[in-house]
């Protein structure tokens, strides 16, 4: 082996240890950057010379990376589940909220007020000052159907634009994944930090994606992520398909629905994409069920149920009062007086309002089942009854009907929270196996440091001996 063979090993050495030493303080530089995976040279022996065996150095062969595919997927995972239900739980916290359950201005007890005024007008109906409360005490009543209605409007409308605000993060997470992908295919043969820089970078991507919508990764031997949703496609390589909201509404019934459709390159519709978990899978049930006051299905739909409460009042009340007579009635021909107006098709919480028959005009309330009787009150006794009554709706009573909804709000409520506590637990504990694997150990990287520093010091004395000797070898030779 010639002298300059030694210098060449030397240098070998030199560029190598120098290059662990890069690797090294890249991994000290980003411990506490989110997402990075710590990194290792890859080193091999060159090839001896031909017929001996005497080696020719080191070579830097590869960049390893500790970043493994089975945590990611699982914690991407568990952290769509765990935003579905904190987005399910903050929307069910949200219609609590509005509903005001239990207090004096919820409907249960506006309720309760509305047949106990019966009952008190039935004690003397020919008292104005007790007709006029049972007027005010039904206008409170109403005034909170058309709140609620109006709030659970506002609502869902809030729930679409989180809808929209979603996918188009998501259809920007997309194309950036796929512009990732390009990258990371263009530079999978190079041997350097970019491409597992490019690797990490995508990965925070995916994450950010599946907290939006559960997704599935699959990976080609070019490095490149294609990404599922719900089984359907939407990157490829580093081609992609954009999301696009849309609304449905039955011509029928009026019903709204939303729906999420994959688009080809000219923005047609080329099938339907429904999320499993992630926001969107709240918040679009939330929408298309939850919210739904004209829900077709067989979901749960809190708007359709207090419009069902709403109806069931005003068709039952105005079944016993169209019967009934006011104090200044004196013929035998029923007026036929609506307490509430009634509405074509069904009354909903939004619709219901005091029946012009008798909105100010508390002599003309039917409380009488007869004609110029004014201390008659059957027809008063019978609506204060209601309140009592067990076939008022679906075999309840109207308190015991209200209560189950609001019993049923609280069900999903309280298993919304508790997925979301579980599956935060779940994704800290993978987080945190994962980080044992990836993440940056100072201790670790101090002893690199020390090692390839030697190592590095040894090859420079190679170096310099070797050179030391050449110039031995010159002097001689003069």
């Amino acid at each position: 082996m010639s002298y300059f063979s030694i210098i060449e090993i030397g240098k070998r050495a030199l560029l190598a240890q120098k290059f662990g030493l890069d690797i090294t303080s890249n991994n000290v530089s980003n411990v506490n950057t989110p997402g990075y995976s710590r990194r290792s040279a890859s080193l091999s022996e060159t090839k001896p010379i031909s017929g001996s065996f005497l080696g020719t150095g080191v070579v830097v062969d590869a960049i390893k990376s500790y970043r493994e595919e089975f945590y990611d997927s699982e914690l991407r995972k568990s952290i769509s589940r765990q935003t579905s239900y904190e987005s399910e739980a903050l929307l069910f916290q949200r219609i609590e909220a509005l509903l005001a359950e239990p207090s004096e201005s919820g409907l249960n007890e506006l309720a309760t007020e509305f047949f106990n005024a019966f009952e008190f007008a039935s004690l003397n109906p020919e008292n104005f000052g007790l007709r006029e409360n049972l007027l005010q005490v039904a206008h409170s009543l109403v005034d909170r159907f058309n709140q609620t209605a109006e709030q659970f409007q506002n609502l869902r409308s809030e729930t679409q634009s989180l809808i929209s605000s979603n996918i188009e993060e998501a259809n920007q997470l997309i194309a950036e994944i796929a512009s990732l992908n390009h990258s990371i295919m263009s530079s999978a043969s190079q041997i350097g930090g970019q491409a597992q820089t490019l690797i990490d970078e995508r990965e925070l991507k995916l994450e950010a994606l599946a907290k939006i919508t559960g997704i599935n990764i699959t990976h080609e031997e070019n490095g490149a992520a294609n990404v599922f949703i719900n089984g359907i496609n939407v990157v490829t390589n580093n081609t992609y398909n954009s999301l696009k909201l849309n609304e449905l509404v039955n011509p029928n019934t009026g019903e709204r629905t939303l729906q999420i459709h994959k688009l080809d390159g000219n923005g047609n519709s080329i099938g339907t994409i429904n999320p499993q978990s992630g926001e969107l899978s709240a918040q679009m049930k939330m929408f298309n069920v939850t919210l739904d006051d004209k829900e077709s299905g067989n979901g749960f739909s809190v708007f359709k149920e207090l419009d069902d409460f709403a109806n069931a009042i005003a068709t039952k009340v105005n079944a016993i009062t169209i019967t009934g007579f006011g104090l200044n009635d004196i013929d035998g021909n029923s007026p036929a007086r609506n307490f509430f107006e009634p509405i074509v098709g069904r009354v909903t919480a939004a619709s219901i309002k005091i029946s012009s028959d008798i909105a100010g005009k508390p002599l003309d309330i039917p409380l009488s089942s007869r004609p110029n009787e004014p201390g008659n009150n059957d027809i008063a006794l019978k609506i204060s009854n209601l309140a009592y009554d067990k076939n008022f709706f679906n075999n309840s009573t109207p308190s015991q009907f209200y209560s189950g909804l609001l019993g049923k709000i609280g069900t999903f409520s309280k298993e919304a929270l508790n997925g979301a506590k579980t599956t935060e637990l779940i994704s800290e504990q993978l987080n945190n196996q994962r980080d044992s694997l990836i993440g940056v150990n100072l201790d670790e990287e101090a002893v690199n440091i020390i090692k390839y520093q030697k190592a590095y010091e040894a090859a420079s004395r190679i170096v310099t001996v070797t050179d030391s000797l050449l110039n031995t070898l010159i002097n001689l030779v003069r």
